[in-house]
């Protein structure tokens, strides 16, 4: 698990823009979409939102692109998903279903993605 104020300053600041007034950050989890570059994954007081770095062309230019900012009222289901090679490396797969979708935040370290998961059923409750 990760701290917010460890993020990076871009990362912080996408996030501040998309949380309302009485909204806060709950739980920061880094997870692997490629070696180098994590998803970031915040799970709010309303939401659960993933955030990863792009980049234009070169390493230069870089930019922050939402993967998924998901309610946890159009939530239908949650589930925590270990396959074969999720197991070798200790790790999980969060799914999140949603009325036509589901999205997957994958390669998450499996002490965190049981945090996680937790975390958005606990909020999910409330």
């Amino acid at each position: 698990m990760a701290e917010f104020a460890n993020m990076p300053p871009r990362i912080q600041k996408i996030v501040n823009t998309h949380l309302c007034k009485d909204e806060r950050v709950c739980l920061c989890v880094l997870g692997r979409s490629n070696l180098l570059r994590p998803d970031f994954v915040f799970i709010t007081t309303r939401r659960v939102l993933v955030l990863d770095e792009r980049y234009m062309g070169s390493l230069a230019v870089s930019y922050a692109n939402v993967r998924c900012n998901v309610l946890f009222t159009e939530m239908r289901d949650v589930r925590l998903v270990r396959c074969f090679k999720h197991r070798l490396l200790g790790q999980a797969k969060l799914e999140i279903s949603v009325v036509r979708n589901v999205h997957w935040i994958d390669n998450i370290s499996f002490r965190s993605a049981r945090s996680a998961y937790a975390c958005i059923a606990k909020q999910r409750e409330k």
